[in-house]
């Protein structure tokens, strides 16, 4: 089937990132047809009916709606109606169904003058077949994708439920502090990294919980590590409060308390300052705060690699550029890197990397 993914614009590249990521995590054979617009189009070997549509519309962070495309044109009426006509609209209808017509997309081209007419002219072609139009709570919904050059005929199947996100802000948490991840963002990374439900993650630097909260959400097992004691309550307190089971422990990121080629994934957001590094002696004769962020880093990098297992990913947040040139230091593959601006003062660098198989 072709699959339509509607993008939210908050990013230029992560939100594709993040449904490629998710759909190789779940073992879809699928390939990219196009990408345009804020549209992303793959035909994948699914079924309508696969639950792994509802497990991605389930994790997916920075997409708004997933699309079953029935057939696509370009901006021309008579090419429209031609597609609509010959579409096999009884293969997703009922005969008690009802149906909506809408039109998404704020890209111009040659259907903008007639943007308001459109759900009526493709409405029209449906009822000729039979079924009724219900606005307020259609059984069906058909969308008009526009893009640029394109315009997409599709079935809604699946749209992502964003106050799930809201739910979760910082300030609502029991225990928090000012500049974490925000829950989107944190999903984004989880599913970067390649995460299944049931398989053991890792957050070295855990901080307040906020990655951690979110791979418990998507299933999995989960162990957050955290230098300050407070912290480690304070990320307990968080999981407790959303419901969620997992270890964190008062711990040294370079000496992480597991084994070789135990963890199936991990995301962390690397410590900015001295009071959030490990308290260990190897840091505290650094000559500068910049060398001491490096040996940090580098020491952290390679506990990770260690506890990673072969062919696995770990999704790396830090606020310099300057990380890339550790992974080399550590055998990890890059695959992805984005940055991702906060505020005027403030870039975050997310590095996707891959320990060699």
């Amino acid at each position: 089937m072709q699959l339509a993914f509607e993008l939210s614009g908050e990013h230029e590249t992560l939100p594709k990132a993040e449904v490629l990521a998710c759909l190789q995590a779940l073992n879809v054979v699928y390939e990219e047809r196009m990408f345009s617009d804020g549209i992303l189009v793959i035909d994948a070997q699914l079924s309508s009916e696969s639950e792994l549509l509802d497990v991605l519309s389930q994790r997916l962070g920075m997409t708004h709606h997933i699309y079953e495309v029935k057939g696509m044109c370009v901006p021309d009426e008579k090419e429209l109606v031609e597609i609509v006509n010959n579409a096999d609209i009884e293969a997703v209808m009922d005969e008690e169904d009802t149906f909506a017509v809408r039109v998404r997309g704020e890209h111009k081209n040659s259907f903008s003058l007639k943007r308001n007419e459109l759900p009526t002219i493709v409405g029209e072609r449906i009822k000729r077949k039979g079924y009724k139009v219900n606005l307020k709570n259609p059984s069906k919904t058909f969308v008009l994708l526009l893009t640029a050059h394109t315009c997409f005929f599709c079935l809604l199947s699946h749209s992502v439920k964003k106050k799930q996100f809201e739910e979760k802000k910082p300030r609502f948490r029991p225990f928090f502090l000012p500049g974490v991840i925000m829950p989107k963002v944190a999903r984004v990374m989880v599913n970067l990294s390649g995460l299944n439900a049931k398989e053991l993650f890792l957050d070295p630097f855990c901080g307040t919980g906020g990655i951690l909260i979110e791979a418990g959400m998507v299933g999995a097992r989960i162990i957050g590590i955290d230098v300050q004691e407070k912290m480690v309550r304070g990320a307990k307190e968080n999981l407790k409060f959303f419901g969620l089971p997992g270890d964190v422990v008062v711990g040294d990121a370079s000496k992480l308390p597991l084994g070789d080629n135990t963890v199936d994934a991990v995301a962390t957001d690397m410590p900015y300052g001295r009071s959030s590094f490990v308290s260990t002696s190897r840091y505290e004769n650094a000559e500068s705060h910049s060398l001491f962020l490096e040996r940090l880093y580098q020491h952290a990098l390679d506990e990770i690699h260690r506890v990673l297992k072969p062919g696995r990913k770990a999704v790396i947040v830090s606020n310099s550029p300057s990380f890339h040139y550790l992974y080399h230091k550590s055998d990890f593959q890059l695959l992805e890197k984005h940055i991702y601006r906060v505020h005027k003062s403030l870039n975050r660098y997310i590095t996707v990397l891959e320990k060699e198989k």
